[in-house]
């Protein structure tokens, strides 16, 4: 009797040594920095080693799904989210045979649905992207009741918040009846408390914390200059954390600083830790278009096209080719361009749109306000100013062109810091342009809003916000509308 009571714990011990359990430890730590870096080849060797040995650590399979995610997103291979997307489901049933009594079983769960309504969207799938998030979402504040001081549960439950409190007015009544509430503000501090958090969780998912948070000041605060001062006084390694330096890449190139996101581009570390991404070379052929440095432009994009398997951004890249060939006076090859622009990639970017619009337009950009908009693209406000200066919209004779000639000068004197010439001539655009379908006007009324914002006429700010997402059919129409969004959730608090 004593022999077989004593067998039977042995087999109940090694039954429990081989439960399924959540063991955050330095290889893991180590696992993560590397998928959370880009060097994804890297950490799948360990990954794959820990899995063929039948590892009962269920962190194993959520970093596999975070490899899966960032391999995907980044580089839309067809092939691979094939075999990468059915994966989710499988983890997230492996998850729910874990250990419950533990805030790694929702945070876990409430991830797995993230990555994959996020791979859901760049393939197309909205509603089952719409089905992922909501279930995050729900697990997330779940958890974030059950364990409120559980950081990387505050990151993305913070994360969902601020998207959430920036959707415009009129889904409002679809987010109250799937019972989700959404603050900017609440959400933006969520994030930035994990950032600053010292305890054992803290660098758990450090490195997406720092993807984010940049992106959240910039886009829904609408605070680019916070943003970029968090960006400049945090201590990050561009040159071997490879999705840090996209985003900060990403950012400079949106706001008029080619030269600094080139500087990040061109010094990362190189090797076969790393993933391949053909995106590299897309941000650095904007870098030197926006500098005017066209065959150097003209290399990259190229370099991209070739490479890269997915449809995001290739109408765009086809049409920067365009213009570069329109820029060297070689319409033949311009034109051939145009024709790719129409054939190739998707239209579900805001920048491939535009680039489709562009490509069904019979008429080539004015060459006068094409100059000016790429020389202040790439910041140089004084020179893009000079082409411009001994004009009058009576050179022009199209509406679009009338529009875009005011609405480049507003941007010109606002980027230059000065606010009253902008606003002089952000109202002259609105006037000219708010019945075409350019975004000219559109996005006149959301700077508007802004400069009032900044000068704390909220009334006036208000008004402007409003009549931009007012506007219908333009250009970037989502991207206004959420910044517009954005700014009136501020300017009523």
């Amino acid at each position: 009797m004593r022999k077989a009571l004593f067998l039977l714990m042995i087999i109940c011990r090694i039954q429990g040594f081989a439960q399924s359990q959540y063991l955050w430890n330095e290889k893991v730590q180590k696992t993560y920095e590397s998928i959370s870096s880009l060097r994804i080849p890297e950490a799948r060797k360990v990954i794959e080693k820990e899995l063929s040995n039948h590892t009962n650590n269920l962190f194993y399979s959520l970093l596999e799904s975070g490899a899966d995610l960032y391999q995907s997103f980044f580089n839309e291979n067809i092939v691979e989210y094939n075999v990468f997307y059915p994966r989710f489901e499988k983890r997230i049933d492996l998850i729910k045979t874990g250990p419950k009594n533990t805030p790694y079983y929702l945070y876990s769960l409430g991830l797995l649905h993230f990555h994959k309504a996020i791979l859901a969207i760049k393939f197309d799938k909205n509603f089952e992207a719409a089905l992922d998030f909501r279930k995050a979402y729900v697990l997330f504040k779940e958890n974030n009741a059950l364990y409120p001081k559980f950081g990387p549960n505050n990151l993305y439950f913070g994360l969902l918040t601020t998207v959430i409190g920036a959707v415009p007015t009129n889904y409002q009544w679809m987010l109250n009846i799937l019972g989700f509430k959404g603050s900017i503000a609440r959400g933006n501090e969520m994030v930035l408390g994990y950032i600053n958090s010292k305890d054992e969780y803290a660098k758990m998912a450090m490195n997406e914390a720092l993807l984010l948070y940049p992106y959240l000041v910039m886009n829904f605060e609408g605070n680019t200059k916070k943003a970029f001062d968090f960006i400049e006084r945090t201590n990050y390694d561009f040159k071997k954390n490879h999705i840090h330096a996209y985003m900060a890449t990403n950012l400079y190139l949106n706001h008029q600083q080619p030269q600094k996101a080139l500087d990040i581009a061109n010094n990362i570390e190189q090797g076969d830790a790393y993933l391949s991404m053909p995106f590299w070379s897309y941000e650095k052929g904007h870098a030197y278009f926006y500098e005017m440095k066209l065959d150097y432009a003209e290399k990259e994009f190229t370099q991209f096209i070739n490479t890269f398997k997915g449809n995001f951004y290739v109408k765009d890249a086809y049409d920067k080719l365009s213009l570069i060939a329109y820029l060297k006076n070689d319409l033949k090859k311009a034109n051939e361009y145009k024709e790719e622009v129409v054939k190739k990639g998707n239209l579900l970017t805001e920048a491939d749109k535009l680039a489709y619009h562009n490509a069904n337009n019979n008429a080539w950009p004015n060459l006068i306000l094409l100059k000016a908009r790429i020389l202040s693209d790439g910041g140089f406000q004084g020179q893009a100013l000079k082409v411009l200066s001994d004009k009058t919209s009576l050179d022009f004779t199209t509406e679009d062109d009338k529009a875009e000639f005011s609405y480049r000068l507003a941007r010109i004197y606002d980027l230059m810091g000065d606010k009253d010439q902008a606003i002089k001539f952000y109202k002259s655009t609105i006037i000219k342009g708010k019945h075409l379908k350019q975004y000219f006007a559109a996005r006149s009324a959301l700077q508007l809003g802004l400069i009032y914002e900044e000068r704390k006429d909220f009334v006036a700010a208000i008004e402007f916000f409003k009549n931009c997402m007012e506007m219908k059919n333009t250009a970037f129409k989502n991207s206004l509308d959420q910044k517009a969004k954005s700014g009136i959730l501020r300017c009523q608090k």
